[in-house]
């Protein structure tokens, strides 16, 4: 599949710079001419680095205000006679004219639809074809992942047609994945933001993120496609960790987002998206237990299953959460007779009790709310105390599993300096950023440290070797989770919405 920059900036001259700036990551640029203020079509021509895509959308189709339906006809009509590469004309325009004319050379006839997903997108596409364009494009608005699977499944089902190209988008959160996976079905080109915080549509990703994260110009019909399903995954880390591994390993396979308004509603979904395993996250790791066909004895005690893996039709559900916990602790000490204080009491730390219970080290858990510690400690095979008490508790490890210190907390720490013990190990759980004052505080006390991402690491690389039988490329995946969190912290161009 083929990357289409789309370009919506307010001036002819603001276009031209974007298409020699953008012209290593792009194959064709699409100019939106209903956001050019001053547009001049000899000198977009002139500027021409990629093939061009002229478009002229409609308001009602998600296009800028301002253009009636007769100066659009006009555009488009001279755009044909000036021979721009593809000419986008919506179907439902009425523009007969303007695709007889461009017809067989470039015609790309498109639907779209900003406020759902209907019934009819075998009708909406057979219609279109009959007109015999080129490509086919349609977009659609995600309200539930059960919309991506209808769409995809509509992809899968022309995917070997001869003619046209089809380019089938679930736009928003919801459909981010068919964003991605376009080569998976034959698509012709997708389309790709030409920055952070500027696409011209919900959900459209940068041209960097697609051609070196998810490596969409060499997604095919046999490529094996992964994801993670949670109910806001879009800032996860997690994409860009999983799909360097496959890179460094050369496999052929990709990560996507999947997010889901529900549990029901992605279990729906799942025999359209033709996955071959996924992670699961907040808040669905304990409701899909009962969703699969069989769980791992841990994966079970714990009531929890964070990574899925489909094989000869049936789904096993295993968790690595207490790989997370373990594997960095392990490379300081054996926690096994060890006495750890986990804070916090909700699933981070209920993981974390459960892996280090079963090592062997005496846990206590610690939370403002004494009965939520004393349930997880009764779950898991551990002690409970109020974490008013931490000062006088000892302790070898000392584990935060709560979100004080991210950046929802920023520059705050659970543990007072009093309650640190200098020669233990604190381990903190927050990835973002990775030195919290807690662990900054720690090292000054003289303490040893784990954070976050080695954390994150660990538990991904459990899922990557569940899924492939390959060993993990453990330091690419840590440089990856690290590039990633520089990148969301990197500002967005000046007037971009986020």
């Amino acid at each position: 599949m083929k990357l289409c920059v789309a370009l919506a900036e307010p001036t002819t001259a603001e276009v031209a710079a974007r298409m020699a700036e953008l012209a290593p990551w792009a194959d064709l640029f699409e100019v939106r001419a209903d956001h050019v203020s001053d547009l001049d079509m000899s000198a977009l021509l002139r500027a021409r680095t990629r093939p061009i895509l002229f478009t002229c959308r409609s308001e009602s189709e998600g296009g800028a205000p301002g253009r009636d339906p007769g100066a659009r006809r006009e555009l488009l009509r001279e755009a044909v006679e000036r021979g721009f590469d593809l000419v986008d004309v919506e179907a439902r325009s009425g523009f007969d004219d303007v695709v007889a004319g461009k017809r067989g050379r470039g015609l790309v006839l498109s639907w779209h639809d900003t406020e759902g997903t209907p019934d009819d997108l075998d009708a909406i596409y057979d219609a279109m074809a009959a007109e015999r364009p080129d490509v086919v494009k349609i977009a659609v608005t995600a309200r539930s992942i059960r919309d991506l699977a209808r769409l995809l499944a509509l992809a899968a089902r022309h995917a070997s047609d001869a003619a046209p190209g089809f380019v089938a988008i679930a736009m928003g959160p919801l459909g981010v994945a068919s964003r991605i996976l376009g080569g998976r079905y034959n698509a012709p080109f997708g389309f790709a933001a030409s920055a952070a915080g500027r696409g011209t549509a919900p959900g459209q990703l940068t041209a960097p993120v697609l051609a070196e994260s998810y490596r969409v110009r060499s997604i095919g019909r046999a490529t094996r496609v992964y994801g993670l399903l949670g109910s806001d995954v879009q800032r996860s880390l997690s994409p860009a960790i999983q799909n360097r591994a496959f890179a460094e390993r050369g496999l052929d396979a990709v990560y996507v987002p999947l997010q889901a308004e529900s549990l029901r509603a992605f279990m729906d979904a799942v025999p359209e998206l033709g996955l071959s395993g996924w992670s699961v996250t907040r808040p669905y790791k304990s409701g899909i237990v009962g969703e699969l066909d069989s769980v791992t004895a841990h994966a079970a005690e714990a009531g929890s299953v964070n990574t899925v893996v489909a094989q000869d039709g049936r789904l096993v559900g295993l968790s690595t959460d207490g790989d997370g916990v373990l594997v960095p602790l392990r490379r300081r000490l054996d926690p096994s007779g060890r006495r750890v204080a986990i804070l916090g009491a909700g699933g981070a730390a209920r993981a974390a009790a459960f892996a280090l219970v079963r090592s062997g080290a005496a846990v206590l858990v610690l939370a403002r709310r004494a009965e939520q510690a004393r349930e997880v400690a009764a779950a898991t095979g551990g002690a409970a105390a109020s974490l008013d008490d931490l000062a006088g508790v000892p302790y070898d490890v000392l584990v935060n599993a709560t979100p004080v210190g991210s950046g929802a907390f920023p520059g705050q720490s659970p543990v007072p300096a009093n309650a640190l013990r200098p020669g233990s190990v604190v381990f903190d759980m927050v990835y973002e950023p990775r030195e919290t004052p807690l662990l900054a505080a720690a090292r000054a006390h003289g303490c040893r440290t784990i954070d976050g991402v080695e954390m994150l690491v660990a538990q991904a690389v459990g899922q990557f070797e569940a899924w492939t039988g390959a060993a993990a490329p453990v330091e690419a995946m840590t440089e990856a989770a690290l590039g990633a969190i520089a990148a969301a912290r990197a500002p967005l161009p000046a007037g971009a919405a986020s």
